[in-house]
């Protein structure tokens, strides 16, 4: 009966032991999947730091892929490698070791000048002709328009996971 009771003791200390090494897994995954979230910041930041440079120049118009750009709003396959090795200058490994590689998408139907024959573009005007009032009633607007961009965030962990996250950004 006492080998019995230290066996059961046996099997229920070490099944004790591999939950909490269970548990501990699974905290550290999630702490490394929110590092993960928490650094996609850095790369929304670097995006729009690069079109702010760009904006004037007039580099805006045509596809820069070298530099994460497309002048059009294309659905690019996110989950492939290789669409993120494209980009030479927009990936940065971050203080806590994760890999932030980022890609901006003109939201325009094709590539080119926004007021072009055909091209659509998703934008905001700049203000309204009621002492710059940006109220629903406010119909007739004044101004420059502001395009709508999409920033994508693919962040890679060294534990082999990644992160997708989106902005869109007007300009």
């Amino acid at each position: 009966m006492v080998l019995v009771a230290l066996v059961a003791m046996m099997v229920s200390g070490v099944a004790m032991i591999r939950s909490m090494d269970t548990g501990q897994m699974v905290a550290g995954n999630l702490a490394a999947r929110n590092a993960t979230v928490n650094s996609a910041d850095s790369g929304v930041q670097a995006a729009v730091a690069w079109l702010q440079a760009n904006s004037t120049t007039g580099a805006l118009n045509a596809d820069a892929p070298a530099s994460g750009y497309y002048s059009y709003g294309t659905d690019q396959l996110w989950t492939s490698s290789t669409f993120w090795n494209t980009c030479t200058t927009c990936t940065v490994t971050d203080n806590a070791n994760n890999t932030v590689s980022w890609t901006i998408s003109r939201m325009c139907k094709l590539t080119g000048s926004p007021g072009g024959v055909g091209n659509f573009c998703a934008s905001v005007s700049g203000g309204s002709s009621n002492n710059g009032s940006m109220s629903s009633d406010a119909v007739t607007y004044i101004g420059s328009p502001k395009y709508f961009y999409r920033v994508t965030v693919q962040v890679a962990n060294a534990r082999n996971s990644s992160t997708l996250s989106q902005a869109f950004i007007t300009l």
